[in-house]
C-alpha cells in the first residue's frame, strides 16, 4: 500500500521545482495563430529540411525513428539497412513528419505525410537517387537501401505568435 501522505509530499516537491508560469501559463492559446498549409506549401517546407521522422507498425506497436531525407517530385526519399528494423516492418500504413521551430520567433511549421513506405527498385530512379547530394544517414551500418513515402495524403499547419 502506497503512504497517500509520502505522495501528497512528494507531488508537491516536485510541482514547487518547477520555474514559475508566465502569465499566459493558463490562457487557451489567444496569443498564437495557426493555419493550415496546402500541400504545395507543405511540399515546399519539406524540401528546406534534412530530417524527419518516421512512423509504423512492428510487432503492434508504433515505432517512431529519425531519418535523414531529402524531397524529389513530392515523394520522401531516405536510405536504411536492408535487414534493419524499418525495412523489416510493416510500413503500409507509415506516416513521415518533418518540422521547424524557431523558439526566438515563437513560430514554426508541421508537415505529415501519410502513404506506404516501398523499397526503390528501379534503377534509372536508384542512379537518381545516389547521385543526389544528401546528408549521411545518423545511423551506423550500411545504409544502401532506398524506400520511398508515396503520398496518400499530405498536411501541415504554420504556428505563430500572433502578438
Amino acid at each position: 500500500m502506497v503512504d497517500d501522505d509520502a505522495a501528497t509530499k512528494r507531488k508537491a516537491s516536485i510541482m514547487t521545482s518547477f520555474p514559475s508560469q508566465d502569465t499566459f501559463w493558463d490562457s487557451p492559446g489567444a496569443l498564437r495563430a495557426s493555419e493550415a498549409l496546402t500541400p504545395t506549401e507543405c511540399w515546399a517546407l519539406a524540401t528546406t529540411q534534412s530530417t524527419g521522422r518516421l512512423g509504423f507498425y512492428r510487432e503492434g506497436l508504433l515505432n517512431i525513428f529519425p531519418v535523414n531525407y531529402f524531397v524529389l517530385d513530392q515523394h520522401v526519399y531516405f536510405r536504411t539497412s536492408a535487414d534493419g528494423v524499418i525495412a523489416t516492418s510493416y510500413l503500409e500504413h507509415a506516416a513521415f513528419q518533418a518540422d521547424f521551430v524557431d523558439r526566438t520567433r515563437q513560430d514554426g511549421w508541421t508537415v505529415l505525410i501519410n502513404g506506404p513506405a516501398t523499397r526503390v527498385e528501379d534503377s534509372g530512379l536508384l542512379t537518381t537517387l545516389w547521385g543526389k547530394l544528401s546528408e549521411e544517414p545518423w545511423a551506423p551500418g550500411h545504409r544502401d537501401l532506398f524506400l520511398t513515402v508515396a503520398p496518400d495524403h499530405v498536411r501541415g499547419r504554420r504556428l505563430r505568435n500572433a502578438r
